[in-house]
């Protein structure tokens, strides 16, 4: 009879962890899918048991934290990528339109050699209105050129603050990981020795 009632008792026990440990679990579920990722570290750290001056985190509040923070890494790596891919198109338009500014420039110096009367696009001019429509092109390349230009610098500050934002989160859960392990093992260590100072003697 006391053989049954403890085997009920131990498997009493263990089914309340579990539902302990799953209850924690899906309290930081809930409470990260609310929080930004340096908002969670906060919440793990608060919601962490206090031992002497060290914070025992919990397991699954911990791999929770480090997969959101792997996932905000992925968004960030992708949301970089694709702005290096716009930067790389404004780089590419760029450097068509400069070209394109660099052919009317000699154009415009080789017409202006020429006769106050030419042939343009079959019919004769005046060297003036010639001379008015190409720089009218020029004008309008060269601020088509701005325009790309800030788009492209635009674009290259929105990576670089990806970028900066990223390194901030890859810090962050370096120092978690790292402060983790040395808490673990200085708990280790201690635990170790307490056994050892309060082992029965036989």
């Amino acid at each position: 009879m006391r053989k049954n009632l403890s085997r009920y008792s131990l498997i009493l026990s263990f089914t309340l962890f579990i539902n302990a440990v799953e209850a924690q679990t899906q309290s930081f579920k809930s409470a990260f899918d609310t929080l930004a990722v340096s908002n969670q570290f906060e919440h793990l750290y608060s919601k962490s048991n206090s031992f002497e001056e060290y914070k025992v985190i919990s397991k699954s509040g911990y791999n929770l934290l480090k997969k959101n923070s792997l996932d905000s890494i992925q968004m960030y790596k992708q949301e970089a990528d694709s702005h290096l891919q716009e930067i790389n198109a404004l780089k590419s338009n760029l450097n068509s339109t400069n070209s394109e500014i660099a052919n009317l420039k000699g154009e415009l110096t080789s017409t202006q050699q020429l006769k106050d009367s030419i042939s343009f696009l079959g019919a004769n001019i005046s060297k003036g209105s010639y001379n008015a429509i190409v720089w009218g092109l020029i004008i309008a390349l060269a601020l088509l050129s701005v325009v790309l230009f800030s788009m492209f610098k635009r674009g290259h500050q929105v990576v670089k603050s990806t970028k900066a934002r990223l390194a901030e989160v890859q810090e962050d859960l370096e120092k978690l990981r790292k402060n983790a392990l040395v808490r673990e093992q200085k708990l280790a260590r201690e635990l170790m020795d307490y056994k050892l100072k309060h082992k029965p003697n036989r």
